[in-house]
């Protein structure tokens, strides 16, 4: 399944010698950019300036690019800037001259493009720039309840394996389908071959979705527990998936869709399947959402994140885009410094925000372009 996948990406993007980036980024209307240009490393570049000026937006745009999702979970029209109708962000890869773009309205879907011709689904990106991201935000992978959880594993995967991406969409479409069958059964009983079509597609790429999550899972572990490490931590991280049944085979799913079918018509929802299961993350065997200090929560999200970029690494034969927004000030000495270890030993194109330059650390600095946003206007220094 997976391995399958990730050898022929991988042979792929090694031959061409590909580096995943953005050579430059132009923003319309977004956030708070009326018009911002910029021409970015192909290494490390440093977006520093007060609060609230635009520098989580910058990166933001990146973030859209590569996943066609705004990082801060709100509504697409939320990003367009206030009294414009419709936003743009586009950029040129890296090594090429192939452009990408995004356009946001309000009250449509999101449209993107490629070399300027309109892609089917704005999804479709995915895998042009892999990225990471770390930000504030991502605590809640660690602390937060499970659909964040199951968030950043279906966003990391929908972006390195497409089979993933397919089994995911044709799962959620059933599932909203078997949902919305429930409800209505709640007035007037639906026959049963009208569930069952729908329960046969939850079955079929509900356990293909759950096996490729676990196989990802022990791909990631060894890469999740060397960035632990690296982080100046002498405990053990580790992940697993958390099954909230025990249907792991389409048969035994499909088996327990039929069975449970009158509690979820009371409910008004599914209740077998992947769209319940959680993540759990234990620091020598206790869980870190409940017993993890604020610091040892924080360590788990970078390590994990790291990890996400070590692994796409070796399965795209290139390292993703890292985005760091505004970490460092949250660290204390010796994490900050073990992370830019890290940073420097494992990234390729990286995009790191802060209030003030100095903060990334002289190692970073010195191999950096650096950029000063102010009220939505960003200039190199």
């Amino acid at each position: 399944m997976i391995e399958n996948e990730v050898s022929e990406m991988t042979a792929d993007n090694s031959e061409s010698g590909y580096i995943f980036g953005l050579a430059d980024l132009r923003l319309v209307d977004f956030r708070n950019y009326a018009l911002a240009e910029a021409t970015l490393s192909p290494g490390f570049n440093v977006i520093a300036g007060p609060n609230a000026q635009g520098k989580t937006n910058f990166l933001e745009a990146i973030y859209l690019l590569s996943t066609a999702r705004l990082l801060r979970g709100q509504r697409d029209a939320e990003a367009i800037r206030e009294g414009a109708g419709r936003a743009r962000v586009e950029g040129t890869l890296l090594g090429s001259s192939t452009s990408i773009g995004v356009d946001l309205a309000a009250g449509v879907r999101k449209r993107a493009q490629l070399n300027g011709l309109s892609l089917p689904r704005a999804s479709d990106l995915l895998g042009r720039i892999p990225s990471v991201c770390v930000s504030t935000v991502d605590m809640e992978i660690v602390r937060g309840e499970p659909s964040e959880r199951r968030l950043f594993i279906d966003l990391e995967m929908s972006a390195l394996y497409p089979a993933y991406l397919r089994d995911l969409t044709h799962y959620k479409r059933a599932l909203e389908q078997r949902n919305a069958l429930l409800k209505d059964s709640r007035e007037w009983m639906k026959p049963a071959e009208t569930f069952e079509v729908w329960e046969e597609q939850l079955a079929k790429h509900g356990s293909a979705l759950r096996k490729h999550r676990q196989q990802y899972l022990e791909i990631l572990q060894p890469s999740l527990a060397e960035s632990h490490r690296h982080m100046g931590q002498g405990e053990a991280l580790e992940v697993r998936y958390d099954l909230r049944d025990p249907a792991t085979e389409s048969e035994d799913l499909l088996c327990a869709l039929g069975a449970t079918r009158g509690q979820d018509v009371a409910r008004g929802s599914t209740s077998p399947g992947p769209h319940r299961d959680d993540l759990a993350f234990t620091i020598d065997g206790r869980d870190v959402r409940l017993f993890g200090s604020q610091g040892q929560q924080r360590t788990a999200v970078i390590a994990l994140k790291m990890a996400t970029l070590e692994v796409t690494r070796a399965q795209f034969g290139a390292p993703p885009v890292l985005l760091l927004d505004d970490i460092f000030s949250d660290l204390d000495l010796t994490r900050r410094e073990n992370l830019v270890k890290l940073v420097i030993a494992k990234a390729g194109q990286a995009v790191l925000t802060c209030t003030e330059a100095a903060a990334v650390g002289p190692e970073i600095l010195e191999l950096a372009k650096v950029f000063e946003v102010r009220a939505g206007s960003i200039q190199a220094q």
